[in-house]
């Protein structure tokens, strides 16, 4: 169950006469987490502060987006009542941007699912590292297009078990297909002109032998008043219930993808009933390809198929066929 983190910073209002002052945590406890804090640094940057066990020296944190310090007395006042000193953890969002800070706030729950509510310094450290690496991610360049990210994770959201779907979803964009458990191959194409047209490499149409080879295509239009991208992750991490390794998962997925394009993306808005509406399956052995071995100096082969007269796939017959495949196919 999330706790609100993104609803809790906006509770915490920053004295004016403390913007002047040295640094400073304005903070709340975390629901069911009351040694951890949430809230602002006296400049109004979002800030997580993280109690452990042992509070043994590391050196502190500066990069893109995020500051660490480790285990360091911490100035903290809890609703404006009077100051006090603990020692603590602080990870500060240095980023302007506000979509990017409500994003920090986001990936901080998934942290608190890690670490737990009395973790040691060693286990603060590890989650800590994961949320920076994280946010290094999102300062490179893009690596995905929106439109098809939102593809990828709309067939998450209505896969038989997206949990399973997260499992299989690839962890880097150079991976030769979207989903991959066992021997199932599965791809996800978006179209965002409603013609059933997409490009593929030659060694998407010919997966390896005794594997099931699907693709998944559908239609992914902007719309204002649609779902946004960032409404789709919520309800899958509520799919996915209380898994952090899966959250976290998924998080850093997106984050490759999504790159420095983050702060535009994740409010970006779609149709999801045109998705829902134009999704098919189909095996990749039905649709149109170039499928003979190219020579060993030809690479990189990519080309673009009309599926317009292509029969899709019946999805009962696919689920019956694999267990795994069952459970990326839509419900």
């Amino acid at each position: 169950m999330r706790s609100g983190l993104a609803s809790l910073i906006e509770t915490i209002d920053v004295p004016a006469c403390c913007q002047k002052a040295g640094l400073q945590y304005h903070v709340k406890p975390i629901p069911n987490y009351e040694g951890h804090y949430f809230g602002r640094t006296s400049s109004g940057a979002p800030c997580l502060l993280l109690s452990a066990e042992d509070t043994s020296l590391k050196a502190p944190l500066r990069l893109a987006a995020i500051e660490v310090s480790f285990a360091v007395p911490c100035t903290i006042s809890i609703g404006g009542d009077t100051e006090r000193t603990e020692t603590l953890t602080a990870v500060t969002c240095t980023a302007t941007d506000r979509v990017v800070q409500g994003y920090f706030a986001h990936v901080c729950e998934t942290i608190l699912h890690i670490v737990g509510a009395t973790p040691s310094l060693e286990q603060v450290v590890e989650a800590v590292r994961r949320l920076v690496d994280l946010f290094q991610r999102l300062s490179a360049p893009a690596r995905r297009s929106v439109i098809g990210l939102f593809g990828e994770l709309y067939v998450i959201h209505v896969a038989s078990s997206p949990a399973q779907a997260v499992v299989a979803w690839r962890s880097t964009t150079d991976d030769r297909f979207d989903f991959s458990i066992d021997n199932v191959r599965l791809e996800v194409k978006a179209s965002g002109t409603r013609q059933r047209a997409h490009e593929f490499s030659l060694e998407q149409c010919s997966p390896p032998p005794n594997t099931d080879g699907i693709l998944v295509s559908l239609f992914v239009e902007a719309s204002g008043g649609g779902t946004s991208l960032l409404d789709l992750i919520e309800r899958i991490e509520e799919q996915i219930g209380g898994d952090a390794a899966l959250l976290l998962k998924l998080q850093e997925t997106i984050a490759e993808g999504l790159g420095s394009n983050a702060s535009a993306a994740l409010s970006m808005r779609f149709d999801e009933s045109l998705a829902r509406s134009s999704l098919q399956v189909y095996e990749l052995a039905t649709i149109p390809a170039v499928r003979e071995e190219a020579p060993s100096e030809v690479s990189q082969v990519r080309f673009r198929s009309d599926l317009s007269r292509t029969p899709a796939a019946n999805i009962a017959t696919l689920s019956s066929r694999n267990v795994k495949l069952r459970s990326l196919l839509p419900r």
